[in-house]
């Protein structure tokens, strides 16, 4: 505000006299008289501020009652003699003085004005705060210095009134009384921050009923005004949208942001995880070397046991150099020597084959049954019995062989297979021996005692059938006299298994025992003969082929030999050719079918053919088996024969009676009193 932009309240009236119902009534007052003809520098409504030149009076603008009036022109109005002529006291009376300026800082605080003028103050005025920006004049001197004119008055009393040109009289200076301007304080304002700038552009317009565009021009407050309500579309466009397209750039901005960290974060992983792979591998480079060559050394060890040193030191020259492995060139060097200490045996005509029924695993339980506790004295060996034979077996020298330790085979040019006698390299203390069991089926009359398929413990002491366990070993399962299922050592295969691996040198090349089957009831103490289909059901005899399956594989790969002990365990001596074909023909069906073809024949019953070149052995020969086990009568008939088209043996049956009434049978191999349990059995019977 400047220093004479305000207000005051002045009662023109009062302080000049003027009276316009007085002015009315005089002569002067003509009421006909035309104020048209009068122009507005005549009646004084125009006045300049400053002293002009003539040139520049025509320039001069006329003066506007709507406009607002100043304060020094509101001061400056006379009494009747100035509304006559204006120009001629501009030129006559005001001297020419420059205007003096002001400094823009400063205001004065007091106006000085004639004694006699009186000045009310506007309460609402002087009731505002004062205004912290307004600057007060320090020196009042100052302020009078510069608002000092030189003022000129007429003089009332020397009006011509009869219409002549008055005399200009310079007025007398007055002086204004000292007003003290109050401060005005405006309200300080406030800041807007970022939430109430968001609410005054996008949600002021929606949610106050009394918002304004400040863009929009004013209107007049008493004016009726209606407010157009703003459509769906435009509230989104202006509210929603903007934010919407802000915070999708935002994601957009922030997805490449994290992208690219993402990127870098993975970048730097794959290049740490190369770095680590790279260092791990050189630094385990030998320790992986090491370890390979231990595996290698095992493998290496497990085949010289076997006696096949040549498959030994090839096993340890795959690693390379074993100048890198000083042990294992030691190793390679002590098979070498070994491999020439072997002794070739050429005359298989002298290895005995010890045959064994499967075994009891509880003799007083086997004793018990009124009706074959004698037969199983007379013709069984225990659990017990069989592992003390494995043991004075090897310490008596014996290594055990299969057929393919000591037999060769070769087809023609017509197609036949030729068998012939290959060399076994043993060490020269070392000498073969065979094992075979029979009746490897758990018939029902020695585990079964209702007949209705499963083992119970009113069984015989046997062992009920060949299962796999949890570390994938061949064990038996038995029912105890309790009733408890149990799994473990309680048939020859898995006994037998256990031996090797705790003397890995009684097994030549791996070489595993001979395991003759029936068929009438199934394989293995499985029940896969289709007979049970009917007495069973389908679903059991699937269930059943399925283990049977699994055992045998299991088997084979062991080492172990699959061998006919007849489908019905029939007495071969007997039968004709016809007979024996029928008998193959079931075999055939029946077993075959469920775990493969197999080319070992074991007679049952003690039998034997008469000859091994009439129609009984053509029929056996084309039923495929080419390897033929019968029973030996006493020790110089265990022998076995090696022709072009067939292998024949003569095995030594291992049982009780001949354990008890005949121990010269196996002089050299055990010792049968000691071996023998005559604690649990008793009197063996004889005969």
């Amino acid at each position: 505000m400047g220093k004479k932009d305000f207000d005051i309240e002045f009662d023109f009236d009062e302080e000049f006299g003027f009276d316009p119902k007085s002015f009315l009534g005089t002569e002067d007052y003509d009421k006909n008289m035309d104020l048209n003809t009068f122009s507005d520098e005549e009646l004084g409504l125009t006045r300049r501020m400053d002293p002009v030149e003539e040139d520049d009076a025509a320039d001069t603008d006329d003066f506007d009652l709507d406009e607002e009036m100043s304060f020094d022109d509101f001061l400056n109005m006379g009494s009747e003699e100035e509304e006559e002529d204006q120009e001629t006291f501009v030129d006559e009376v005001l001297p020419e003085e420059e205007e003096t300026e002001l400094p823009e800082e400063t205001e004065p605080e007091e106006i000085a004005m004639d004694e006699n003028m009186e000045y009310t103050e506007d309460e609402e005025l002087l009731e505002q705060p004062a205004y912290e920006e307004e600057t007060e004049y320090e020196d009042e001197e100052a302020y009078e210095e510069e608002s000092e004119e030189e003022v000129y008055e007429f003089d009332e009393d020397d009006e011509d009134e009869d219409d002549e040109e008055p005399v200009k009289k310079p007025r007398k200076q007055f002086q204004m009384p000292k007003v003290t301007l109050p401060k005005i304080t405006l309200p300080k304002l406030k800041t807007p921050n970022i939430f109430t700038k968001f609410y005054d552009l996008y949600f002021a317009p929606v949610l106050d009923k009394n918002w304004q565009n400040p863009e929009d021009p004013v209107q007049d407050p008493d004016a009726p005004r209606r407010r157009r309500r703003k459509t769906k579309a435009q509230v989104f466009k202006e509210v929603y949208l903007p934010p919407i397209i802000a915070c999708v750039c935002l994601v957009l901005v922030l997805s490449f942001l994290i992208g690219s960290l993402s990127n870098v974060i993975e970048q730097r992983r794959i290049a740490k995880d190369a770095e680590e792979s790279r260092l791990q591998s050189s630094i385990s480079a030998a320790e992986q070397q090491q370890q390979a060559a231990l595996i290698v050394a095992a493998e290496a060890e497990r085949l010289a046991a076997g006696y096949d040193y040549q498959a030994a030191i090839d096993k340890l020259d795959s690693l390379g150099n074993l100048n890198d492995f000083p042990e294992l060139n030691e190793k390679r060097a002590e098979y070498a020597n070994e491999q020439i200490a072997l002794v070739p045996h050429q005359d298989p005509s002298t290895i005995p084959n010890l045959s064994f029924h499967v075994l009891i695993e509880d003799m007083a339980r086997a004793k018990k049954d009124t009706e074959l506790g004698g037969k199983y004295n007379r013709n069984f060996v225990t659990t017990a019995e069989f592992s003390k034979i494995l043991q004075q077996l090897y310490d008596n020298g014996y290594v055990l062989v299969d057929f393919n330790s000591f037999v060769g085979s070769s087809t023609d040019v017509n197609g036949n297979e030729k068998f012939e006698i290959v060399p076994m390299y043993l060490p020269a203390d070392k000498k073969p021996v065979m094992i075979t069991e029979t009746m490897v089926n758990y018939f029902e009359y020695m585990i079964d005692s209702n007949n209705d398929g499963l083992a119970d413990a009113q069984g015989d002491g046997f062992a009920s059938r060949l299962v796999l366990d949890g570390n994938g070993d061949i064990k038996a399962e038995y029912v105890n006299a309790e009733g408890q299922t149990l799994v473990g050592n309680y048939d020859l295969v898995p006994i037998l298994e256990d031996f090797i691996k705790a003397h890995p040198d009684f097994s030549y090349r791996g070489a595993r025992a001979i395991l003759a089957v029936t068929g009438d009831e199934g394989v293995f103490g499985y029940r896969c003969n289709t007979e049970y289909i009917g007495s069973k059901s389908q679903s059991f005899y699937d269930q059943e082929v399925a283990g049977a399956k699994k055992i045998a594989d299991a088997l084979r790969a062991k080492g172990y030999t699959l061998a006919s002990y007849t489908y019905a365990n029939k007495k071969y001596a007997d039968m004709n050719a016809n007979n024996i074909k029928a008998d193959m023909g079931k075999w055939e069906q029946e077993v075959t079918s469920v775990i493969g073809p197999m080319n070992v024949f074991v007679f049952a019953q003690q039998s034997n053919l008469t000859d091994y070149t009439g129609t009984s052995f053509d029929v056996m020969y084309q039923a495929g088996f080419r390897f033929f086990i019968a029973n030996a009568t006493n020790a110089t008939s265990a022998t076995t024969t090696v022709n072009q088209t067939y292998v024949r043996q003569n095995r030594l049956m291992v049982t009780g009676n001949s354990m008890a009434w005949n121990p010269s049978l196996f002089t050299g191999m055990f010792n049968c009193s000691a071996v023998l349990d005559t604690a649990i059995r008793g009197d063996v019977p004889n005969g």
